[in-house]
């Protein structure tokens, strides 16, 4: 499995790696104490491996705690808590790799004699351990989109964080589909995220995943504000009429990667999600008013005749200044376009496709697309 492949990302796979050669250095073993049982990889001893602690992990040189048992901690089992735990564990969490070594995933004492220490890990390995919290200073938000049969879309994930005073240092969430309406193109870094030190997204059956750590030692946090985390890419294979769900879940992957916001250094919280939406709409090509597939001097002539003695089947079409009316305005706009240089109408106009914006029009039918 590769060392922490982040997609299409150069520039922050070499800073990732610095970063962890730099720190590495300065690692020394934590010495001796008591032995207990423990779960390899719970470094904050609440009974499960997740995201928080890979985030805890690397606060080494910081204080965002005590941190109850080392050997937790070490999830290499290596006889040192040090960087290369973190990474260990990022690689498990988000790249399958190999698991913690024992005792994993259950409780049990180190079967590897070490320096470490394990004098209060807090789970007490006998209870279910309860899911984080809910944290509604944080939701996170799929936009509704539109798309023609055929056509690729592209739908943002979008995480709000309130005025509350919270902050983010890294997050986590799987986005599922329904295979017979999408299909999954890829996915990419949201505008908000492309320089952040790790970004990294998994193909899953009906979804994807993805994992963001804004900084590994903590210099950057997301404070209130809206941030554009990711930009997936479907081909919509649903027909005209048809609404199909995007939704957030907790069930892709192996292990599983669950919706998460990570605050400074953890434990980790469940943020609020808001499901989207993709509706199937008719493909069109934006001022081709008269319907013939080419936009020219006959569309503006028919689109003032058609404004007072026909209805168009396809209103969105002659809504060729996107204004979600239909008025004299759209011939002029045309006019405009084609003799005085004025802007070309907005999309779908080169290609045909859905109309990306919403409003009271509609496109019930057009023939002119292929």
């Amino acid at each position: 499995m590769g060392f922490c492949s982040l997609n299409n990302s150069p520039h922050s796979i070499r800073r990732f790696l610095f970063s962890v050669m730099i720190l590495s250095f300065l690692m020394l073993p934590i010495p001796l104490g008591a032995q207990d049982d423990f779960i390899r990889g719970d470094c904050l001893g609440d009974g499960e491996i997740q995201f928080g602690d890979l985030i805890y992990m690397l606060c080494i040189f910081c204080d965002p705690g005590p941190t109850y048992c080392v050997d937790a901690c070490d999830a290499d089992d290596d006889g040192i808590y040090d960087l290369p735990d973190a990474v260990y564990l990022l690689n498990y969490l988000f790249h399958s790799d190999v698991p913690p070594p024992a005792p994993f995933p259950s409780c049990g004492p180190d079967p590897t004699a070490d320096s470490l220490a394990c004098s209060n890990y807090q789970y007490d390995c006998q209870t279910t351990p309860s899911l984080p919290p809910l944290e509604p200073a944080f939701t996170m938000r799929i936009p509704e989109g539109f798309g023609a049969p055929g056509e690729s879309i592209s739908i943002d994930v979008v995480l709000e964080i309130d005025d509350s005073g919270n902050t983010m240092a890294a997050c986590s969430f799987g986005v599922s589909h329904d295979s017979s309406a999408l299909s999954f193109i890829g996915a990419e870094a949201g505008l908000d995220v492309e320089d952040v030190d790790y970004w990294s997204t998994q193909v899953h059956d009906g979804g994807w995943t993805t994992g963001i750590i804004l900084s590994i030692i903590g210099q950057v946090l997301y404070s209130e504000g809206d941030y554009q985390l990711a930009t997936a890419q479907y081909q919509v294979l649903g027909d005209v009429g048809e609404v199909t769900t995007l939704d957030f879940v907790d069930t892709l992957g192996e292990p599983t990667i669950e919706t998460r916001i990570v605050p400074q250094w953890g434990p980790e919280v469940i943020p609020l999600t808001v499901a989207g939406s993709v509706t199937v709409t008719t493909a069109f090509r934006r001022a081709d008013l008269n319907g013939d597939d080419v936009v020219d001097i006959g569309d503006p002539v028919w689109g003032l005749i058609c404004l007072f003695s026909c209805f168009p089947s396809c209103l969105d079409a002659h809504d060729a200044n996107d204004d979600g009316s239909w008025d004299i305005a759209d011939p002029i706009y045309v006019l405009a376009y084609l003799f005085v240089g004025g802007d070309p109408p907005l999309p779908p106009f080169f290609e045909c496709g859905a109309d990306p914006t919403t409003d009271a029009l509609d496109c019930e039918i057009y023939n002119s697309c292929p």
